[in-house]
């Protein structure tokens, strides 16, 4: 009889852990994502239900700023008319000085809001970053068409994870050290600048010596860092494919670590930018860099271990998605689709694949 009692306390137990992991796994779960254009909703949208991103409940938080140039309307109008209940709009308000960015300002409140409602934030990629921010003349190669932007997400991002520019402040992560961070192209480069760091305001001119478009399409193709070039010199061209090169993974990196990729591995990346990390800022290492060495691919952050930044893009839904064709170059025919590209040079779609199931976990 004691035993049957025993089996019985036993199965009581079991069930009531189920059911409560069951109610766990039905949270939602919250995160925010900068510069909300409609194709980057979508892409969240089709990453979440095509299961890529892994959760099974989640709230996106759209953040802008109610000066930003960007216009947003199709944003809005999208998420209404496909009714998106779980997509909303968050809008930073106000102006703060570039002299306050790395303290303490209007915007803080507004941040810590963000910070508190969520379990991670997306940094998007976008235009150049204003030098003046990092303290540097601007080169006639930059053209930074999106300050307002560029100053409320430095500024988010240090609120975040601090930086160089104020040692006495205490970043938010302190309180939520796990809480997750995720700068792509653009974004990691302002969390290089947030953190302290500098940029290379052109990769070819300033790391490769280089002065024209023919010059830059004359490299090796894993030294060519965006698609614009090939586009330039093509200008009727329609349907050219984004640029791709492989990366190298650092021995003790994130990706080694926590996304289940070997130190080897020398994965595919899609790459659009002419501008990259120099100097580092604050706490952040490099996780990632060209083949050649001379171009840093990824950071992360010592302290804060869901704080990355990547220089490429995994995002775009149509990396991952079939019947999607392009023209690799101007001669070729459309038959050039990225979802096969990455699956047979091995092993870049599972870097892709398990890059966001690393991000969804660390949501969790």
């Amino acid at each position: 009889m004691r035993n049957i009692k025993l089996i019985v306390i036993i199965c009581l137990i079991f069930t009531f852990i189920n059911i409560n992991n069951n109610l766990f796994s039905d949270n939602e779960i919250a995160f925010a994502i900068c510069r909300p254009l409609e194709t980057q909703i979508k892409n969240i949208e089709q990453l979440y239900e095509k299961d890529i991103i892994t959760l099974r409940r989640i709230k996106l938080i759209c953040i802008y700023h109610e000066k930003e140039v960007t216009d947003y309307t199709s944003s809005f109008d999208y998420v209404k008319k496909n009714k998106l209940h779980w997509v909303e709009f968050k809008k930073i308000k106000g102006m703060v000085a570039l002299r306050d960015l790395f303290k303490k300002n209007k915007w803080t409140e507004q941040f810590k809001e963000i910070f508190d409602s969520t379990n991670g934030i997306i940094f998007t990629g976008g235009k150049d970053f204003p030098p003046v921010i990092y303290n540097q003349e601007n080169n006639l190669l930059t053209v930074a068409s999106t300050p307002i932007r560029s100053m409320y997400e430095a500024s988010f991002l240090f609120h975040l994870i601090g930086g160089n520019q104020n040692l006495n402040f205490i970043p938010f992560i302190e309180s939520r050290k796990n809480y997750t961070v995720l700068g792509v192209c653009l974004g990691a480069q302002s969390m290089n600048v947030a953190a302290g760091g500098t940029l290379y305001q052109d990769i070819p001119s300033e790391i490769y010596g280089l002065k024209t478009i023919e010059q830059v399409l004359k490299l090796e193709e894993n030294r060519i860092h965006s698609s614009i070039y090939l586009k330039r010199l093509n200008f009727l061209e329609e349907n050219l494919a984004p640029v791709f090169h492989r990366i190298k993974l650092k021995i003790n990196s994130i990706f080694i670590r926590k996304m289940n990729m070997d130190k080897k591995d020398l994965p595919f990346v899609l790459s659009s930018h002419h501008q990259a990390v120099n100097r580092l800022g604050k706490d952040l290492v490099v996780a990632a860099v060209s083949l050649d060495g001379k171009v840093i691919e990824a950071i992360e952050h010592k302290k804060y271990k869901n704080v990355l930044g990547v220089q490429f893009h995994p995002e775009g839904y149509f990396l991952y998605k079939k019947g999607v064709l392009f023209k690799r170059k101007p001669e070729h025919d459309e038959n050039f689709n990225l979802r096969d590209f990455l699956e047979k040079n091995y092993p870049s779609m599972k870097f892709h694949i398990n890059l966001w199931k690393w991000f969804s976990e660390s949501l969790k």
